[in-house]
């Protein structure tokens, strides 16, 4: 039997740690508060002309400038966190004053040079002033980061670089995928989205890449951002990849590009004894195409006997107009008794409903 007094000690133990916790939380918070109130109050007298910069026409803003640029450093520390939150939701005119006033101050210069600081918070946060800036001579530093041993940091790197527009960055963003410091995938894929049409011909040479991650996001992007001319690398993904992930983002990335040269290998993708998952993709792949010669193979296919290729199936015939809408009719007539009306009737009954088609519901009654 445990003693009385071990019990009551191991309670007061317990009870003093957590009074000493909440102590220091309520510490840290007000220490906080006390540091932004201090910062509110420096900044106070020179957010006024920060408005004033941001308001001001061309021709004016250059005196405005001035002063903000001789403004003592105490001051700009305390405003530069409201500068660096406008940076991101101002464009024109505005955003390219802000740009020159941190270019006048020497801040960007500064927060490059951070990007070497012992410092996460500090490296994190140039990273980030960088971003904003789309400072594209940043562009070797940052990347460097995204084997930066602290994440956020790295997570910090990769975001900036998507802003830069630099697509010398597309080779180490991808290669920050996998390791034991990858970046999130969700992030990589944002960043490369966001270097546009410049960062295909890199994009493309990733799918050559041996992880099977890379090649995948590689893929993705392509199809997000209208790369109609890598369109033949994605076919050949389509078809060659040994990958069933990376397979099923190619036939969704042609479904996007809707280019005639993507009906064949998404037809080849249906066929039977193809995996399920791509099958699935290239069935509703070709209803985004709008091909009209797909109508045949996809009606052969609404009996399939997997419920899932042929739902999508029955969903792409419906995207394909009336072509489309005639092969699921023939087979409710046809074939009344088969799985294949069976699938048809379905979805001719959910359009029917959802859009009011009423020469649908009596085509289905029949």
């Amino acid at each position: 039997m445990i003693p009385l007094d071990f019990i009551t000690g191991a309670l007061l133990y317990l009870l003093t740690v957590g009074l000493a916790l909440s102590l220091l939380v309520t510490v840290i918070r007000g220490a906080r508060t006390l540091r932004r109130r201090r910062r509110e109050r420096v900044a106070a007298p020179v957010r006024g002309l920060l408005l004033e910069l941001l308001c001001a026409p061309e021709e004016e803003q250059g005196e405005l400038l001035e002063r903000m640029a001789r403004i003592d450093r105490r001051t700009w520390t305390a405003l530069e966190p409201t500068v660096a939150a406008m940076l991101g939701k101002v464009s024109g005119r505005a955003r390219t004053a802000l740009v020159r006033l941190y270019e006048m101050r020497g801040s960007a210069a500064q927060a490059v040079a951070d990007l070497g600081s012992r410092s996460a918070v500090r490296r994190g946060r140039a990273a980030q002033v960088l971003g904003q800036l789309r400072h594209r001579p940043a562009t070797p530093s940052l990347c460097r980061l995204l084997d930066d041993r602290d994440r956020e940091v790295r997570l910090a790197a990769a975001r900036a670089l998507g802003r830069t527009g630099d697509p010398a960055a597309v080779p180490h963003l991808l290669r920050s995928l996998h390791g034991p410091r990858a970046v999130s995938p969700k992030i990589v894929t944002a960043a490369l989205t966001s270097l546009g049409a410049d960062a295909w011909h890199r994009l493309a040479a990733g799918l050559q890449d041996p992880a099977p991650l890379v090649r995948a996001v590689a893929v993705e992007v392509l199809g997000v951002t209208g790369a109609i001319a890598r369109t033949p690398d994605i076919v050949r993904a389509l078809r060659e990849d040994p990958e069933t992930e990376v397979r099923i983002r190619a036939a969704r990335a042609l479904g996007r590009l809707g280019m005639p040269d993507g009906l064949e290998p998404l037809l080849a993708a249906i066929r039977p004894g193809q995996p399920a998952a791509p099958r699935i993709v290239a069935a509703g792949a070709l209803g985004s195409l709008g091909a009209e010669a797909a109508t045949g193979p996809l009606a052969a296919l609404l009996g399939d006997p997997d419920p899932h290729v042929a739902g999508t199936v029955a969903r792409a015939l419906l995207r394909l107009g009336p072509t489309g809408e005639a092969a699921l009719r023939g087979a409710v007539r046809d074939r009344p008794d088969t799985r294949a009306a069976a699938q048809a009737r379905a979805v001719l009954a959910e359009a029917a409903v959802g859009g009011t088609r009423h020469d649908l519901l009596v085509e289905v009654s029949l």
